[in-house]
């Protein structure tokens, strides 16, 4: 399999099908056929199962797709760290951030960043932990900026801590929740959360602690505005970043609940491989993160 191949089947499982890959890559049908064929006949395997509607990926063709992904996202670093070694300022940063990340410490970051690397271009998607790292982990992602991976998920990663955010549990100003003075008035409460279903809510365990079930959240979002829309005028409530309170309320009718009860502060971290060397942008952008992370302790009284 070559540098060629890998395109090709990379393109065919983004498009789903060999026609809306080959119109992607502007190739013909035929040639990309062909060129699949080649590329399962080295490998001695199926990659995709050819299907009415389209391909669907076979399970050995996930493991060898995971790879390409690795493969791909190495090459363009190493074009990208080419050029920039040679003084051009060209090439591109993925970056995936968590709400208080993407309004506290990316914006002011970006802006250093772009007075040494203009013409970096600069992709940022939401998303959390732990769905973050899968796609960091495989290449198609350089940083994520949010909450740190813990445990095993850490394991070939390096995380350099920006800050740790206390938590507070809001509600509508006109909700019901509003007055509640501890976790226990909340038992029946509907609960929204910032992030993934598969992350774990951060009250779970003072309600374990209590003997009572955790909260299972009705609603996910990475997105922090259908999570403040969703806020409006409803009894829903949420866990949220303190820091990101003082802004948010200034806009939207949401109020911390005044509960007794303090939750562990959350540790927000840059994360990147920790095997794969990142380009000089990406050094660069690290590092002007992390000044602002110095920056943003200092103003609080932190260092």
């Amino acid at each position: 399999m070559n540098l060629k191949h890998i395109e090709i089947i990379l393109a065919i499982e983004t498009a789903g099908s060999l026609r809306a890959a080959a119109k992607a890559l502007g190739r013909t049908q035929p040639a990309m056929t062909k060129a699949l064929r080649q590329a399962e006949a080295d490998l001695g395997m199926a990659i995709f199962e050819r299907g009415p509607s389209g391909v669907v990926v076979t399970e050995q063709g996930r493991a060898v797709l995971r790879r390409a992904r690795i493969i791909q996202g190495e090459l363009r670093r190493m074009e990208d760290e080419v050029r920039q070694m040679q003084g051009q300022m060209d090439g591109s940063l993925t970056i995936t951030v968590s709400p208080l990340a993407a309004a506290r410490f990316v914006p002011p970051a970006i802006k250093r960043f772009r007075r040494r690397y203009p013409d970096v271009h600069v992709q940022i998607s939401g998303g959390h932990e732990p769905m973050a790292f899968g796609p960091l982990r495989n290449g198609e992602v350089d940083f994520v900026i949010g909450p740190a991976p813990l445990g095993h998920r850490a394991k070939g990663l390096s995380v350099a801590e920006i800050t740790r955010t206390p938590i507070s549990v809001v509600t509508s100003t006109t909700s019901r929740h509003a007055t509640a003075t501890s976790v226990l008035d909340l038992t029946e409460a509907e609960w929204i959360m910032i992030g993934p279903r598969e992350r774990q809510p951060i009250v779970a365990g003072y309600f374990r602690d209590l003997g009572l079930a955790p909260p299972v959240p009705a609603t996910n979002s990475d997105s922090i505005l259908s999570i403040l829309g969703m806020l409006r005028d409803s009894d829903l409530v949420c866990t949220f970043p303190t820091f990101l309170l003082e802004e948010i309320q200034q806009i939207w009718p949401i109020v911390p609940i005044p509960i007794r009860e303090h939750f562990d502060p959350v540790v927000i971290a840059i994360t990147h491989s920790a095997e794969s060397p990142l380009t000089p942008a990406g050094q660069c952008f690290r590092d002007c993160l992390l000044a602002v992370a110095d920056d943003f302790a200092r103003t609080r009284g932190y260092s």
